[in-house]
């Protein structure tokens, strides 16, 4: 059981790292969309946000796959469709949150829409990370039996 624990330990700091590489991707993506476009509306940016979690989760499974569980990466349509099913969970959890806190910001603060939509999508995406984190880790990349 302790090798467990530090297993997870392990894998939860690998998959934190390339979670910092995917809210760079994310952000950077969502901002550039954000700062492209001439209109605002709580809509538009969970159309944005899913264009960016589309390019995030791309570079997810890459670096999920070649270093965090990549002893439990098989590369299989089975395994495919789960990670794919997880980053759609993720994506409408998050677009959820996101539309909802921006609407809620946009009639309660005096907020710039930037600032609000980045906001957002910070606490969006602690819940979708923590989410997906448990996803990963114990369905699509589970450890293999001895």
């Amino acid at each position: 059981m302790r090798e467990s624990g530090k297993q997870t330990g392990i894998k939860y700091v690998q998959f934190s790292l390339v979670g910092g590489s995917n809210a760079l991707v994310d952000i950077g993506v969502l901002n550039l969309l954000l700062l492209l476009s001439t209109a605002y509306s709580p809509e538009l940016l969970v159309l944005y946000n899913a264009v960016a979690l589309v390019l995030s989760n791309a570079n997810s499974y890459l670096w999920n796959t070649l270093w965090t569980f990549k002893q439990q990466a098989s590369h299989n349509a089975g395994q495919v469709g789960l990670f794919t099913g997880q980053a759609a969970m993720h994506a409408a959890v998050e677009g959820l949150l996101l539309w909802l806190i921006a609407h809620w910001l946009a009639a309660n603060t005096d907020l710039s829409p930037l600032v609000g939509a980045n906001m957002g999508k910070v606490a969006a995406m602690v819940t979708g990370s923590t989410m997906s984190f448990v996803l990963l880790r114990y369905f699509v990349f589970r450890p293999k039996s001895p």
